[in-house]
Protein backbone atom coordinates (compact mmCIF):
# COMPACT_ATOMS: atom_id res chain seq x y z
CA UNK A 1 0.00 0.00 0.00
CA UNK A 2 2.71 2.74 1.37
CA UNK A 3 4.50 1.91 -3.01
CA UNK A 4 0.86 3.03 -3.73
CA UNK A 5 0.81 6.30 -1.96
CA UNK A 6 4.60 6.90 -2.49
CA UNK A 7 4.05 7.03 -6.90
CA UNK A 8 1.03 9.58 -6.33
CA UNK A 9 2.85 13.20 -7.73
CA UNK A 10 -0.44 15.00 -8.32
CA UNK A 11 -1.44 15.38 -4.84
CA UNK A 12 -2.68 19.31 -4.81
CA UNK A 13 -5.30 17.66 -7.82
CA UNK A 14 -6.07 14.92 -5.88
CA UNK A 15 -7.15 17.31 -2.99
CA UNK A 16 -9.30 19.92 -5.07
CA UNK A 17 -10.76 16.43 -6.78
CA UNK A 18 -12.03 14.90 -3.42
CA UNK A 19 -13.21 18.82 -2.26
CA UNK A 20 -10.72 19.22 0.80
CA UNK A 21 -12.09 16.16 2.20
CA UNK A 22 -9.41 13.17 3.74
CA UNK A 23 -12.63 10.79 3.47
CA UNK A 24 -12.94 11.40 0.04
CA UNK A 25 -9.12 12.06 -0.49
CA UNK A 26 -8.63 8.23 0.46
CA UNK A 27 -11.24 6.91 -1.72
CA UNK A 28 -9.26 9.22 -4.45
CA UNK A 29 -6.02 7.33 -3.84
CA UNK A 30 -7.74 3.82 -3.15
CA UNK A 31 -6.76 3.54 0.15
CA UNK A 32 -8.58 3.34 3.43
CA UNK A 33 -8.58 6.16 5.54
CA UNK A 34 -6.81 4.67 8.33
CA UNK A 35 -3.65 4.02 5.42
CA UNK A 36 -3.59 7.91 4.30
CA UNK A 37 -3.31 9.00 8.63
CA UNK A 38 -0.65 6.98 8.37
CA UNK A 39 0.95 7.46 5.34
CA UNK A 40 0.77 11.23 4.53
CA UNK A 41 2.13 13.00 8.54
CA UNK A 42 5.14 10.90 7.72
CA UNK A 43 5.62 13.40 4.20
CA UNK A 44 3.90 16.47 5.47
CA UNK A 45 4.23 16.48 9.31
CA UNK A 46 0.43 16.92 8.98
CA UNK A 47 -2.29 15.14 9.84
CA UNK A 48 -4.51 14.47 6.36
CA UNK A 49 -7.11 16.93 7.11
CA UNK A 50 -4.97 19.32 8.30
CA UNK A 51 -3.09 19.22 5.16
CA UNK A 52 -6.40 19.55 2.95
CA UNK A 53 -7.29 22.50 4.75
CA UNK A 54 -3.63 24.35 4.47
CA UNK A 55 -3.80 23.38 0.44
CA UNK A 56 -7.49 25.14 0.51
CA UNK A 57 -6.18 28.25 1.94
CA UNK A 58 -3.30 28.61 -0.42
CA UNK A 59 -5.99 27.80 -3.31
CA UNK A 60 -8.15 30.69 -1.92
CA UNK A 61 -5.08 33.11 -2.25
CA UNK A 62 -4.75 32.14 -5.87
CA UNK A 63 -8.14 32.44 -6.39
CA UNK A 64 -8.55 35.89 -4.75
CA UNK A 65 -5.46 37.09 -6.14
CA UNK A 66 -6.69 36.38 -9.69
CA UNK A 67 -9.64 38.66 -8.76
CA UNK A 68 -12.52 36.38 -8.31
CA UNK A 69 -15.37 37.59 -5.89
CA UNK A 70 -15.22 36.10 -2.24
CA UNK A 71 -18.99 34.04 -2.66
CA UNK A 72 -17.11 32.41 -6.04
CA UNK A 73 -14.18 31.55 -4.26
CA UNK A 74 -15.82 30.17 -1.24
CA UNK A 75 -18.09 28.07 -4.02
CA UNK A 76 -15.37 26.94 -6.00
CA UNK A 77 -13.38 25.62 -2.72
CA UNK A 78 -16.63 23.56 -1.55
CA UNK A 79 -17.63 25.85 1.42
CA UNK A 80 -21.73 26.00 1.41
CA UNK A 81 -21.19 29.00 3.27
CA UNK A 82 -19.17 31.95 2.34
CA UNK A 83 -18.92 33.33 6.05
CA UNK A 84 -17.95 29.67 6.92
CA UNK A 85 -15.27 30.39 4.58
CA UNK A 86 -14.59 34.05 5.91
CA UNK A 87 -13.82 32.77 9.03
CA UNK A 88 -11.96 29.92 8.10
CA UNK A 89 -9.51 32.27 6.06
CA UNK A 90 -9.43 35.07 8.54
CA UNK A 91 -7.99 32.13 10.91
CA UNK A 92 -5.66 31.15 8.76
CA UNK A 93 -4.24 34.00 7.25
CA UNK A 94 -4.78 36.56 9.98
CA UNK A 95 -6.78 38.98 7.47
CA UNK A 96 -10.38 38.81 6.35
CA UNK A 97 -10.52 37.77 2.29
CA UNK A 98 -12.23 41.14 1.78
CA UNK A 99 -9.11 42.83 2.50
CA UNK A 100 -7.33 40.85 0.23
CA UNK A 101 -9.72 42.53 -2.18
CA UNK A 102 -9.74 45.78 -1.57
CA UNK A 103 -9.40 48.21 -4.35
CA UNK A 104 -7.32 50.46 -1.91
CA UNK A 105 -4.04 49.12 -3.50
CA UNK A 106 -1.95 50.17 -0.09
CA UNK A 107 -4.42 48.36 1.94
CA UNK A 108 -4.54 45.19 -0.48
CA UNK A 109 -0.18 44.77 -0.56
CA UNK A 110 -0.28 45.12 3.62
CA UNK A 111 -2.78 42.34 3.57
CA UNK A 112 -0.52 40.46 0.66
CA UNK A 113 2.59 41.06 2.88
CA UNK A 114 0.72 40.11 5.94
CA UNK A 115 -0.54 36.77 4.42
CA UNK A 116 2.65 36.07 2.84
CA UNK A 117 4.89 36.40 6.14
CA UNK A 118 2.64 33.88 8.40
Amino acid sequence: MWSRLSRITNWTELAEAARYNAKRLAVECGVSLRQLERFLPQITGQTPQRWLNEVRQRKAIELILSGQSIKEVSYHLGYKQSSHFSRDFKRFHGVAPSEMLGTDRSLRRQAIKRVAFR
